[in-house]
């Protein structure tokens, strides 16, 4: 190496930045080296959707993208199932800041997008920890410089804050990552309002992290709370006035979000959230002990229901820790409420109640432990507590601490589920504790001259610990090919379905071979699917009823029989089956292998219905093929729509075959069915996949000739015993023909507004299939009128005889107080703080420095 280039090294290490700019460059190298090493597109053919980035985010962004590029309205979208409201969605799954920046980015490399703003606040959680410990600990020297002997121990803190266990199991769940990294910063403002008394920090960076995500922000507020409480009692003087401050901004900085928070809640009441109850019997998930265990090295981060939280935050801290209770020099004052918070915390995660309440007074559906990250970091804060202490410890305190870590694993690990916390994972933690503590004892009785090679060899093993981790255990990735090979051929097929329909009005389009329950999003088109926290529950109702598939937080247009497929004005399918005409539908289109079918039986946006129809088929919505068949004969049907078919089967482990007697077309259901997927396939070539079949929904088995031989096979080698149903075609039509028979016209229909006129021949109730969200207004004839749900889901309204004009408006329910609100709230943030400037410059007061001692 030249002189030349050593010299230009030297300058770049001394330089003030260059501790900053490694916090955030160690955990970002980090990751992208990860990201080579797993293919991960450019280098690969790999992207790191995961779970929900998968099924719900990068459709989201999609639509997000597609908004801001067509300037569409940002308070509703028909892209997401029959229509959902935008800014509830917004405030829930995009509403960090950094995702405008998505407009700059090309359609196709959204996924891309998505993946830099991972990392990014990845290593962002890196740097905000750094300047946290720079804070708190009082890193800054009097030549206000950084001392160099904390800044390599600081560093390796700051990297394991932002490669800890909880980041690597959710750093996919990118609008928790904002609050992660924000986390820091707000604990800074929170010192400053109490102890310096500056609120301008703490202002801004709960306001931030409340706007990006209220629900992460739920369990960050709870432990302000805590930590205030400490500082409360720790502060000497003007305790009163601290807790004034605390009150008043934290109202403020949660007040700035009602914009967003009115509507989400809004939106939530009528959703799956709303159903969860405070449990009234305390139950224990599992031991401490064993939960201890999620704390080790190169475990498998967990993402189920049981309850299981990622704890891992660097194998040394299982030492630190105990090196911290034994440290003389940090004070049992410090010590007490600290080593509490953490066995509160411990308890939080195995109990019941504690869970339901540190997450927002809800159970989580999977993704358990989300308020760990309070507990990584206070037990990192701990941790570097002791090191900045060192010369209070001693080299029995060591050994003591080891032990301890050592003995714990152990425990953990017998007392532990394996397939939680693998036995590997706790030997390999063991052999770290070992090395740390060799470490530490040569720390202490090693020569000067040793020491700085010590401390680089420490640093060395425990950036390389925390990047294997990482590497094992986060940044999952999926095929990136698979996941986009239809994204040209589909566009090409919806802009045949948009020839095809012409000016025939509104329509939907839906996937029998779909990716995802948010395609819509994803390919930019109405559908009858969705999966979303904030979908109407009560569609999802509706959807169960007619034998379709429905859940908590997602409804699907699997099982639609053809009256409900007209009844939601699904015209048209993407299918990649070449055989599936019938009766039913009609081949119009194709692109590379990918077919467009069009539905022969489909009925505009709004419909009439007798109201003694509705009143008949309402009484019996339960039974599932009750259902559909009592809603046909309301409407006219003689005879069951569909009625049990006359089919020898046979059931063998994995495969059941049905023998077709007569010609016809077919569906079939599951006496019981422990398999998530079904195919189904006939001797004429014909098949389709079923998936989540454990939901329970009517199968397809598509057009049938008498000697037809259906197998339906699953993976998991059950035997499966099926009920096979015949399509009555005169029924359906008779059904059909009654809905059709009075319609609505399409004038107008934007984002947030409908318009249409009907000619009522036979008085009764307009339906429309748009979901009967507390937003819309209906207006008839020019009159406001009250909407009248039909099943409690979709809008409906009682209508005379006569020709009647109308007319849908949306506006979403809370964003307009809420953005009086938000407004208010930070012009009195303005007000008070020019008020404090004004207050301290009239008296000549100059701000109140905290004389800083070693904050733990």
């Amino acid at each position: 190496m030249s002189k030349n280039m050593k010299k230009m090294i030297s300058r770049m290490v001394s330089h003030r930045s260059f501790p900053y700019v490694m916090a955030f460059l160690m955990p970002f190298i980090i990751c992208v080296v990860i990201c080579i090493g797993n293919g991960v597109y450019p280098f690969g053919d790999n992207c790191i959707l995961h779970i929900d980035m998968y099924h719900q985010y990068c459709p989201f962004f999609t639509e997000f993208l597609h908004k801001l590029r067509t300037g569409g309205s940002l308070q509703y979208s028909w892209n997401l199932g029959l229509g959902s409201d935008f800014v509830s969605l917004y405030a829930y799954y995009l509403a960090s800041p950094l995702n405008f920046l998505i407009v700059l980015c090309p359609k196709h490399y959204v996924i891309e997008f998505m993946t830099i703003l991972v990392l990014a606040k990845i290593a962002l959680c890196g740097l905000t920890f750094f300047l946290f410990l720079k804070y708190h600990f009082h890193l800054i020297g009097k030549d206000s410089k950084l001392h160099k002997n904390q800044v390599i121990p600081a560093l390796v803190f700051s990297t394991a804050y932002a490669l800890s266990g909880f980041v690597a199991a959710y750093s996919w769940d990118i609008m928790w990552m904002d609050c992660i990294l924000l986390f820091p910063l707000i604990m800074v403002g929170l010192e400053k309002l109490v102890r310096e008394q500056k609120p301008g920090l703490y202002f801004v960076t709960l306001a931030l992290s409340v706007f990006a995500n209220y629900y992460i922000s739920i369990m960050i507020c709870i432990f302000l709370v805590f930590y205030f409480i400490l500082l409360f009692f720790t502060q000497k003087g003007g305790k009163l006035k601290a807790f004034l401050r605390f009150a008043w901004y934290s109202l403020l900085a949660g007040s700035v979000s009602m914009v967003l928070l009115l509507p989400e809640i809004a939106v939530l009441s009528a959703s799956g959230s709303a159903e969860d109850s405070f449990p009234k019997t305390l139950e224990w998930y599992f031991s401490v002990i064993a939960e201890l265990g999620r704390a080790a090295a190169v475990t498998t981060s967990y993402t189920g229901n049981d309850h299981w939280p990622n704890l891992y935050a660097g194998a040394f801290t299982l030492v630190l820790v105990w090196l911290y209770v034994l440290n003389r020099r940090i004070s049992w004052k410090e010590k007490v409420p600290r080593m509490l918070m953490l066995v509160f915390f411990l308890v939080s995660f195995a109990d019941n109640q504690l869970d339901y309440i540190w997450h927002g007074m809800h159970f989580p559906q999977a993704l358990p432990g989300r308020q760990s990250f309070l507990y990584i970091f206070m037990l990192l804060v701990m941790g570097f507590a002791t090191i900045r202490k060192w010369k209070g410890t001693r080299c029995c305190h060591i050994i003591i601490a080891v032990l301890a870590a050592l003995t714990l694993m152990v425990l953990s690990g017998y007392y532990g589920d394996e397939l939680v916390t693998e036995y590997m994972a706790v030997v390999i933690t063991m052999l770290f504790i070992l090395v740390y503590g060799i470490l530490l004892l040569l720390l202490k009785i090693a020569p000067k001259k040793m020491r700085i090679a010590l401390r680089e060899a420490a640093f060395c093993v425990a950036i390389a610990e925390l990047a294997v981790n990482m590497a094992v255990t986060g940044l999952g990735v999926t095929s990136r090919v698979a996941y986009t090979d239809k994204q040209g051929y589909y566009e090409d097929l919806l802009q045949q379905a948009k020839e095809d329909n012409g000016n025939d009005g509104f329509y939907r389009v839906e996937d029998s071979g779909r990716k995802t329950k948010n395609d819509d999003s994803l390919y930019g088109y109405r559908s009858a699917t969705i999966f979303s926290s904030l979908m109407n529950l009560d569609v999802s109702h509706l959807f169960q009823s007619l034998y379709m598939e429905g859940g908590k937080n997602f409804y699907c247009y699997n099982g639609a029989s053809p009256l409900p497929s007209a009844m939601f004005s699904v015209k048209y399918m993407l299918s990649s089956n070449p055989v599936d005409e019938s009766p039913l539908r009609t081949l119009v289109g194709s692109s590379n292998g990918n077919y467009l079918y069009r539905n022969n039986y489909c009925l505009p946006l709004g419909y009439m219905m007798s109201e003694k129809a509705i009143k008949g088929w309402e009484s019996s919505m339960l039974d599932r093929i009750g259902s559909l068949n009592s809603l046909a004969q309301q409407l006219g049907a003689k005879g069951d729509m569909l009625y049990p078919a006359t089919c020898t089967q046979s059931q063998a482990a994995g495969d059941t075959t049905i023998d077709i007697s007569e010609d016809g077309y077919y569906y079939a259901d599951y006496v019981t069915c422990n398999a998530d997927s079904l195919t189904v396939s006939r001797d004429d070539g014909w098949t389709q996949q079923y998936g989540k079949t454990t939901h329970r929904y009517l199968l397809d088995l598509g057009e049938c000739k008498a000697g037809t031989k259906v197998h339906i096979t699953n993976l998991n080698a059950e035997t499966i015993e099926y009920h096979v149903y015949r399509l009555n075609f005169k029924a359906m039509c008779t059904a059909y023909e009654t809905l059709s028979e009075q319609t609505m016209s399409l004038e107008k229909m934007t984002d947030r507004r409908i318009v249409g006129s009907i000619d009522v021949g036979q008085a009764g109730r307009l339906i429309l299939s748009v979901p009967a969200d507390e937003g819309w207004t209906l207006y008839v004839d020019g009159k406001k009128t009250k909407i009248k749900p039909f099943a409690d889901a979709l809008i409906g309204v009682h209508l005379k005889e006569g020709t009647h004009k109308i007319e849908l408006r949306y506006t979403t329910p809370g964003v307009q107080i809420g953005a009086v609100i938000s407004i208010a709230a930070l012009l009195l943030f303005l007000f008070s703080m020019w008020i404090r400037y004004k207050t301290r410059g009239k008296h000549g007061e100059k701000m109140h420095q905290y004389r800083r001692t070693d904050v733990q």
